[in-house]
């Protein structure tokens, strides 16, 4: 008789333990969520930072007296003359 009274007792004690277990799993996985989420939000950083940087460099490569110095200076341009316009 007293094995029948163990059973439902086994199966609740089963029933805690798997649970408990399922509950630090779950712990585990977000803590491990949290930390690839915190990577991505370094790498985003990152990555807008650097972005940052190139938007200043092309700014500063594309400014119009830059490129009238290069056309001048090495490739030998010069502003065109009446003769050279098109006027539609």
């Amino acid at each position: 008789m007293s094995a029948l009274l163990l059973k439902p007792w086994v199966g609740l004690f089963l029933l805690v333990a798997v649970l408990a277990a399922g509950e630090i799993w779950m712990s585990h996985v977000r803590y491990e969520l949290s930390l690839s989420t915190q990577k991505l939000q370094a790498e985003k950083q990152d990555v807008l930072k650097q972005s940052g940087q190139l938007r200043l460099e092309l700014a500063s490569l594309t400014r119009p007296e830059r490129l009238r110095q290069i056309a001048v200076e090495k490739l030998g341009m010069a502003p065109p003359t009446p003769m050279q316009m098109v006027h539609p």
